[in-house]
């Protein structure tokens, strides 16, 4: 297959840079998801590695080798859209088949490899149908089929499952990743719902304002953001930020005080803690009220007025009532700077 970098790639666009010196390698046959708020880059980036977009400075390397003149056909890529770009007059076999059928291949090949692909995907009932004829997740699923049918070193996925019923979202995305594993496909994945990537990513890339945050596995990314941006989006319901003053002794905030032990440098001016991460205690902790809870089943989400900021905690169990005074605890938790940064991790 192929591996994949970028360096110091810059993107222009009418407003500024839509891609700013993005520095961004992808190994042989790794499973990379890009995620970030709309206007990011996302999109851009991946257009970037096609071809689809010019480079106003940096490149793009296939293997080492510099693809930025070689034009999008020639690159042994295929790329899914989010938007409907299926041929509206052709069923859906033919549309799968014609990748293979421009470069002219045996029919016998080509009834051969789409037969494969649409079992994989789980589309062959609709393979005489009409892309007019079937709902959005399965002109995703046919999409994607058409794209893999080609066998090619790099596959890219333009937030595939954004127009897809929840229903099919888990089932496609798995179906995605065993493809892509089975075939051993270096792909490049984009979404703004960071559940997705974490279930899907071997390492995720966050995007801002066209920027590159953080690079990392699902688990650094989440337990180690690098800095405020990172842990309020990954997550949901994203991390709560509360504004502490630090001494050797104490981190103090507006609803109490917890132990510092030494852990926590002056400069930190938040706390981010994620909703799993606090404990109620009977004393001694920090005071606040219950203004909403949400039940999902297997779990809550109470939401709590700390002194007037609004955090989040999960529950396991049945949390007390709305409008119940609770004192909280946490021993893991995340320190940031004025700037933003991450000063500090305990627990």
């Amino acid at each position: 297959m192929a591996s994949i970098a970028l360096d110091s790639v810059v993107v222009d666009g009418i407003e500024g840079p839509r891609l700013d010196g993005v520095d961004l390698t992808i190994d042989d046959g790794e499973f990379l998801v890009v995620i970030g708020p709309s206007g990011s880059g996302k999109t851009t980036l991946l257009r970037a590695v096609a071809g689809l977009d010019g480079l106003a400075r940096g490149d793009v390397l296939f293997d080492g080798r510099s693809v930025r003149d070689i034009r999008p056909h020639e690159r042994d890529l295929a790329m899914v859209f989010q938007e409907d770009a299926l041929i509206p007059f052709r069923t859906v076999k033919r549309n799968v088949a014609f990748p293979l059928e421009v470069r002219k291949m045996d029919r016998d090949e080509i009834d051969d490899r789409v037969g494969a692909e649409s079992r994989v995907m789980a589309i062959e009932r609709f393979l005489e149908r009409m892309p007019s004829q079937l709902g959005a997740g399965h002109q995703q699923l046919v999409q994607a089929a058409r794209a893999l049918v080609r066998r090619p070193a790099v596959f890219l996925l333009d937030e595939p499952l954004a127009r897809v019923d929840p229903a099919l979202r888990i089932g496609m995305r798995s179906e995605i990743k065993l493809v892509a594993q089975g075939y051993g496909v270096t792909t490049l994945y984009s979404t703004n719902d960071p559940k997705e990537a974490m279930a899907l990513a071997d390492r995720i890339a966050v995007l801002d304002r066209g920027r590159l945050i953080q690079v990392g596995t699902p688990d650094e990314v989440y337990h180690r953001p690098s800095n405020r941006f990172v842990a309020g989006f990954v997550g949901s319901p994203s991390m709560s930020m509360i504004p502490v003053r630090v001494s050797d002794a104490e981190i103090t905030t507006a609803a109490g005080d917890l132990p510092n032990g030494g852990r926590a440098p002056r400069d930190a001016a938040t706390m981010g803690v994620r909703p799993e991460d606090w404990e109620l205690v009977p004393t001694a902790g920090l005071r606040g009220r219950i203004q909403r809870i949400e039940n999902h089943g297997d779990h809550w989400f109470a939401f709590v007025d700390l002194a007037g900021i609004d955090i989040v905690i999960r529950f396991d169990e049945p949390p007390p009532p709305v409008g119940e005074p609770i004192e909280i605890w946490t021993r893991r938790y995340h320190l940031f700077d004025h700037s933003g940064r991450r000063v500090a991790s305990v627990g």
